[in-house]
């Protein structure tokens, strides 16, 4: 086939325009298999599998909440800094996205005056400047940052413009952005005195919500004010097998939302295999039982059965482990003597460092 027969024409505005539309059109240009394929992956990635990490995060954050939104005499008070922390894949975004998403005081209102959103959110895709995440947490709020601004103390004029936009809350993912680099006690001192002093506003107090890798911690561990203001919640490292019965309601979970069968699998030790190769991490876990579904949907004999060789290849895949079996942990008997997660290469895995 002439690709040129199959382009649509670039010139039309909601091509240009509007980002799912384009995202429309690349997916229309794949092949019919393809595009099947796409269709029975979005069900599994719109599938969420709730766990009592979810339960213990949401009663933190509504204790959290009605601490900051209650009065002293009809007057705001002071508002604290919520903490979720988590290593590399432990499922920290997707999670407190869903707690943000369900709790109702923090959702958009609609109104002939515009659009008001109580809570913003930005995430940080590498080391970043406090200032320049103070800029882009006003335009997230769609505060106009001009040239001045961008030049100047964003966290000072935030407390205006964040009043101005009645934002009450503002979440900042992967914040280890800010806390990386050679950063010293005094830089982590001035960070904690700028979230601290929008949070602690009298006219507009915010909260903050932060989400990172553990190292945030030093952030709290700078000022004692700031210490005695934060809550925490950490989602820790799966504890296998205790936890055996989670690995098996993601797979339940996502292979119901493919249409895919189980089989025997839960009562085996496919669950332990999935959970090392895993780093022992939720939000890994999850990622690699995707990954083998993607497998066998794409399978052109068209299994119904979810298998231990779909997990074999999706391993493959997102390591050196590819005409490697003896490192790959669905392919050997004694997958436990294994290091946990990808195979890298043979000095990455000894030295056990580094996140995947």
């Amino acid at each position: 086939m002439n690709p040129a027969a199959i382009m649509p024409d670039m010139s039309q505005p909601n091509i240009m325009e509007d980002d799912a539309a384009y995202l429309r059109m690349l997916r229309a240009a794949r092949p019919t298999r393809s595009q099947e394929v796409m269709a029975r992956l979005d069900l599994v990635k719109a599938a969420y599998v709730v766990t009592y990490r979810d339960g213990l995060l949401a009663k933190a954050f509504d204790t959290f909440l009605e601490e900051c939104l209650s009065t002293r005499d009809g007057k705001q008070t002071e508002a604290d800094v919520f903490f979720v922390t988590g290593t590399s894949g432990a499922g920290k975004t997707r999670t407190v996205e869903r707690l943000l998403a369900n709790d109702p005081s923090l959702q958009p209102r609609h109104g002939s005056f515009g659009t008001i959103r109580p809570h913003v959110s930005i995430k940080l895709t590498g080391y970043m400047l406090p200032r320049i995440a103070a800029n882009q947490i006003m335009e997230a709020a769609g505060h106009p940052v001009s040239r001045s601004t961008r030049q100047g103390d964003g966290w000072s004029m935030m407390r205006t413009a964040l009043r101005k936009r009645r934002v009450k809350l503002v979440h900042i993912d992967e914040t280890q952005h800010l806390v990386a680099g050679n950063r010293t006690a005094a830089d982590y001192r001035k960070l904690a005195d700028a979230i601290k002093g929008v949070s602690i506003s009298e006219a507009w107090p915010v909260m903050f919500l932060l989400s990172g890798l553990p190292e945030i911690v030093q952030l709290a561990a700078s000022d004692r004010q700031f210490e005695r203001r934060s809550r925490w919640v950490h989602l820790g490292d799966m504890v296998m097998p205790d936890q055996k019965r989670l690995v098996v309601r993601v797979l339940e979970k996502l292979t119901a939302a493919a249409g895919l069968e189980l089989g025997g699998m839960p009562d085996t030790d496919m669950p332990g295999r999935i959970a090392h190769a895993a780093r022992f991490q939720f939000g890994w876990v999850c990622q690699l039982v995707r990954d083998a579904i993607h497998q066998a949907i794409r399978d052109e004999k068209a299994p119904t059965q979810l298998l231990r060789g779909h997990f074999a290849m999706a391993y493959a895949d997102r390591s050196r482990a590819r005409d490697n079996n003896p490192m790959n942990p669905f392919m050997v008997d004694d997958w436990a003597a294994l290091p946990p997660g990808s195979y890298l290469t043979d000095e990455a895995q000894s030295e056990g460092e580094g996140e995947v």
